[in-house]
């Protein structure tokens, strides 16, 4: 890929916007911004003096790469439509952590994943050169075109199989996903007993900096149930019977924490 290497997003959410924002601050130029919604796409074309398009068919047809940041569900379907309109031609990546590269074989001669390994939300700051990027290609040369694209943002770049990003997506559900539902839990605790949920925040900074300080996870877990407290346990799940599915919730993984450690 050449030096101003020109690029269509096929996207216009989270990880499009982050992605298109930073590729373009380093001097790609960003031809295109496709998305269902086309005042979704104007808005983000207007970040990246892009092209706003709310059809495929509208795509520039010589674009260096075409990255597809959109749900998973509608990665094949878009792929299809791009190889009916420019044949096996384009380049093309997906960003998803759980969709296979391979969803691209019947329609493009080089395809892959340009995976970033990070929760995005639009507008809220993020320095990408500390976000991991996991590279799927299913030839060398692309792998390495990829590979070049991202260290213009990150020093953390990596070749993995479709598999070995698939492990680490499912790892990342519960470190993040699933983590902040429970912090939703909590809010939701909290305030609807009149207190204030950031009384809480010193304690997850200390959980999440004992993580980020090497400590394995298996040895500092806290609380009643790696205790076996049962007393506590039956007041919090006495306390709970007002909140039934955060109950069930409680019940569980106190349950899995004991289990784990027998």
């Amino acid at each position: 890929m050449h030096k101003k290497q020109k690029i269509s997003i096929l996207g216009s959410g989270n990880v499009a916007y982050h992605l298109s924002t930073c590729l373009y601050k380093t001097g790609l130029a960003i031809d295109a911004i496709y998305s269902r919604n086309i005042e979704h796409a104007r808005e983000l074309s207007d970040l990246v003096n892009a092209i706003p398009v709310n059809e495929i068919s509208k795509l520039p047809d010589d674009s260096d790469l075409y990255l597809v940041a959109i749900s998973d569900n509608a990665i094949e379907s878009t792929a299809n439509k791009l190889n009916k309109i420019f044949g096996r031609k384009p380049k093309v990546v997906h960003t998803s952590g759980m969709v296979s590269s391979s969803v691209f074989d019947k329609y493009f001669n080089h395809y892959g994943v340009f995976y970033p390994l990070q929760t995005f939300t639009k507008k809220r700051n993020i320095d990408l050169n500390e976000v991991p990027f996991f590279i799927t290609a299913n030839t060398i040369e692309f792998e390495t075109a990829l590979t070049n694209l991202a260290t213009r943002i990150t020093s953390k770049v990596n070749i993995i199989n479709d598999n070995d990003r698939k492990v680490l997506h499912v790892a990342a559900i519960f470190s993040n996903n699933f983590t902040n539902f429970m912090y939703r839990i909590s809010k939701e605790i909290t305030e609807k007993n009149n207190l204030n949920f950031e009384h809480l925040f010193p304690l997850i900074k200390e959980t999440s900096n004992k993580i980020l300080d090497g400590l394995d996870p298996a040895q500092i877990q806290t609380g009643p149930a790696i205790r076996n407290d049962k007393n506590t346990i039956k007041k919090h799940i006495l306390f709970l019977e007002k909140y039934p599915d955060f109950k069930d919730i409680y019940i569980l993984l106190t349950d899995k924490i004991q289990n784990l450690i027998k």
